[in-house]
């Protein structure tokens, strides 16, 4: 089956989208991994320690839960002016996270720049697939994952080098200039492909959506971040972000015009690239948290060793979507995704190995590096078939709950694999309590020992995620497309 060609638009008009489009793209991408270099120091001038953990949860919580509502605000107001507010509210934030003098008054402008950042990346995908055929579209959004892959390697020791040299509120103005450049090239150089629809938006789906996820993500990010909420409170968030999500539902099914269409996930070849998106979310984060902790924690390495494990994640997954996206099209989206699957499975077979067989840490490393080549191909997979079987007026909620599932899925998937954590610190650090005296203060082996042992678990049911998503992409769209001259050169 043949993708429709894209509209015929101005070669450097598009050009210059396009570059608008991968500012924005390291706008988002670079603000998720800057920040946590410069920390030591804010807290040192700003102070306010017990608050730290939200000056990055505050943020992921905005950004996550405005996702599906600024892909669903792009298909009825138009991608461009949706692309310019959030941008504009994402330079907002930064000016303020700039100028804050307080750790709250950091928070709140991390929390308005998140609900900038919630449109960036998703309406970014959504108007490279209305600029480019499929042909194309696969060679330009692997130069998204290049982007976000490069901001990954480098976000840190960017944020490292700003803080030393100009103090840390130029982690947070350095992004004026690029938005500014983004922001003036959407506005002069993008046209609309086509007219904003008339359908209203659906308030109450966007409420009791958003509400639903900030209290699963509150939750989770509470107990992650070593927040003070105890856990009965806990309960009642994740209780009443389940029953919020239940009356979504139902809203959504009696809608004619709902926010989330509840087709795209009746049917499997638009239900499965979600699926597998909440699974890919889990493996990128669960490697980010749970592997570093068990070189520096476990095995007793460095910090520069635990940052430098999963550097081949990140490298590979650069490298890799920009190998799928010239086989994709030739292999289909179902053949992609399952090559992709393959490799991520083969890479937590070798860290579960490696971790039970005391390997070397280069081992652990290239355990990493089989994980992350497996990224490129699933995420491009995943991102094409969505635009791929859906047209083109829902084309910006449907691209938007691509990156929504894998936050949501990364999020609370960690969190679910703490708890694992620590049940079995627990369980295994009191009974090393009991049998050697409760008084007596524990030796740094036997820690590092109860730590090993209890990721064990943790490694395995990262594991059996994978198998679960190779499963899953036996139900992606099977479709290809046959090469043919770019409409647009």
């Amino acid at each position: 089956m043949s993708a429709p060609a894209a509209p015929r638009f101005d070669p450097a008009r598009r050009r210059a989208v396009t570059v608008a489009l991968l500012l924005v793209t390291a706008l988002a991408s670079f603000e998720s991994t800057i920040v946590s270099t410069a920390m030591p120091t804010i807290i040192g001038e700003l102070h306010g320690l017990p608050l730290y953990s939200w000056v990055f949860s505050i943020y992921l919580l905005t950004s996550t839960v405005t996702m599906p509502v600024y892909g669903r605000l792009a298909d009825v107001y138009g991608r461009r002016r949706i692309l310019m507010t959030s941008t504009a509210i994402f330079l907002t934030g930064a000016v303020t996270c700039a100028l804050a003098r307080s750790m709250p008054q950091l928070i709140a402008a991390r929390g308005l720049q998140g609900l900038g950042a919630g449109g960036l990346v998703p309406i970014a995908l959504t108007v490279s697939g209305d600029l480019y055929s499929l042909e194309e579209r696969a060679r330009v959004q692997a130069f998204f994952s290049g982007v976000w892959g490069f901001a990954s390697l480098v976000g840190p020791l960017l944020g490292a080098f700003l803080t030393v040299t100009f103090g840390w509120r130029s982690i947070f103005t350095i992004n004026v200039p690029l938005g500014v450049i983004a922001f003036f090239l959407v506005a002069t150089k993008m046209i609309e492909s086509r007219k904003p629809g008339s359908d209203p938006l659906d308030l109450a789906g966007a409420v009791t959506l958003t509400l639903g996820i900030a209290a699963l993500l509150f939750a989770v990010l509470q107990r992650a971040g070593g927040g003070t909420l105890g856990a009965g409170v806990r309960l009642v968030l994740l209780s009443s972000g389940l029953v919020l999500l239940a009356v979504f539902v139902r809203l959504e099914r009696s809608r004619e015009h709902p926010l989330v269409p509840p087709d795209l996930f009746r049917h499997a070849r638009t239900a499965a690239p979600y699926v597998g998106g909440v699974l890919l979310g889990t493996t990128i984060y669960g490697v980010d948290t749970f592997v570093p902790l068990f070189v520096q924690g476990a095995r007793g390495g460095t910090a520069g060793a635990a940052g430098a494990v999963i550097t081949p994640l990140v490298l590979f997954w650069a490298l890799s979507a920009a190998a799928a996206a010239r086989v994709i099209v030739r292999s289909g989206f179902r053949r992609t995704a399952r090559a992709g699957a393959l490799l991520i499975l083969a890479g937590f077979i070798g860290l579960l190995v490696a971790a039970r067989l005391d390997a070397p840490v280069f081992a652990i490393s290239a355990a990493c590096g089989l994980v992350g080549a497996g990224l490129g191909p699933s995420s491009l997979a995943q991102v094409l078939a969505i635009q791929n079987v859906v047209d083109e007026g829902r084309r910006g909620v449907a691209t938007s709950l691509v990156p929504f599932s894998r936050t949501v899925g990364g999020s609370l998937g960690v969190g679910a694999l703490g708890g694992i954590l620590a049940s079995g610190l627990t369980r295994r650090l009191g009974v090393a309590a009991e049998t050697a005296g409760a008084a007596l203060a524990k030796e740094p082996r036997e820690l590092r020992l109860a730590l090993e042992q209890s990721l064990f678990p943790v490694f395995a049911v990262l594991l059996a995620l994978a198998t679960v998503n190779l499963v899953v992409t036996s139900r992606f769209p099977d479709l290809r497309v046959t090469p043919r001259t770019p409409t647009n050169a």
